[in-house]
């Protein structure tokens, strides 16, 4: 009865294997699924950031505009002024004042350059970010459909096997049942392991001759004193 038995168990790892199989693969799918959307979020927060960045440089070129009109305004006015000085003491009051001003006007149209190139290099940036996330979206939309659908497949192939598994279980009897079950939920990836020349398949522990005898005999469930997983002959 025990051969029947660890055949039935057998059968029972075998479809545990295969459950075991594709819920890695979905944990694989869902993490690969995770990523693509966090890289699309990711591109989201960096166009956000690129947006306020151009803003800030659209604001300060306006700014600089101001300030350049205002200069070149005051400097044309100190202009005239100094043409109607009447002594020597006016006239360098006024040069210097007129100086003062072109100075202050080209640095003024130094920081209204920069805040051009500042805007035009957000706004350059900006145009490929958003190409790129477009390119994304279709590419990362049509891969997440891919996922999702083999997500769904391996679900009820899931579905199916537990099923079998449920199926198969009731006929085992039920101390060797909860045996496979305790094992199972221990460290060994397989709750049996072949008797191979002697030693455990699994840990590769000798075994002790009698202990031999009673698995190769087959008349009650034997596991292994170092790893614990029920041992079984190959026939």
């Amino acid at each position: 009865m025990e051969g029947n038995t660890v055949e039935s168990l057998l059968q029972l790892q075998e479809i545990d294997a295969l459950i075991g199989d594709r819920r890695l693969r979905l944990a694989a799918l869902r993490a690969e699924s995770e990523q693509l959307v966090a890289e699309l979020e990711g591109l989201e927060k960096e166009t956000v950031a690129l947006k306020a960045r151009l803003e800030a440089a659209e604001a300060e070129l306006r700014h600089a505009e101001r300030t350049v009109q205002a200069g070149r305004a005051t400097l044309k006015r100190l202009q005239a002024r100094a043409q109607e000085v009447h002594n020597m003491r006016e006239h360098t009051a006024a040069r210097a004042e007129v100086d003062a001003a072109r100075q202050n006007l080209e640095i003024a149209e130094d920081e209204q350059l920069d805040a051009m190139q500042d805007q035009e290099t957000a706004r350059v940036a900006l145009t490929e970010l958003e190409g790129d996330i477009a390119s994304r979206q279709q590419e990362y939309g049509e891969r997440l459909a891919e996922l999702d659908a083999e997500h769904r497949r391996l679900e009820e192939e899931i579905a199916i096997e537990l099923d079998r598994r449920s199926n198969r279980a009731l006929r085992i009897d039920e101390r060797a049942r909860s045996m496979y079950d305790t094992v199972k939920r221990g460290t060994a990836d397989n709750p049996l392991a072949p008797l191979v020349d002697g030693v455990c398949g699994h840990c590769y522990t000798s075994i002790p001759l009698q202990t031999q005898q009673v698995i190769r005999a087959g008349r009650v469930l034997v596991v292994c004193e170092t790893c614990g997983v029920i041992l079984h002959v190959v026939d």
